[in-house]
């Protein structure tokens, strides 16, 4: 499974439920979580706001991990995959 298959399909390792949160307090947590797992595992994010959608795959992109978003409702599932490929 290839790292795009994994992000969609794959069951994420950690769940941070960041509804209703403002920034800066849902990057603070994002990057300690990242920081804290292993290469190859997922971390789903739940956020209501459209801006930290784009704040976590500018993050994801600083640092080589991809990254998947999807919009179901009012909610943005953003997942990350921690890999090896940092910048």
């Amino acid at each position: 499974m290839d790292e795009g298959e994994k992000l969609k399909k794959g069951k994420p390792d950690k769940v941070l439920d960041l509804r209703g949160e403002s920034c800066p307090e849902p990057q603070i947590e994002i990057v300690k979580n990242i920081n804290n797992m292993k290469v190859g595992e997922i971390l789903e994010i739940l956020t209501d706001e459209e801006p930290m959608n784009i704040t976590v795959a500018d993050l994801c992109k600083s640092r080589g991990y991809p990254c998947f978003s999807i919009k179901e409702g009012t909610t943005f599932r953003v997942r990350i995959l921690k890999s090896n490929n940092v910048t």
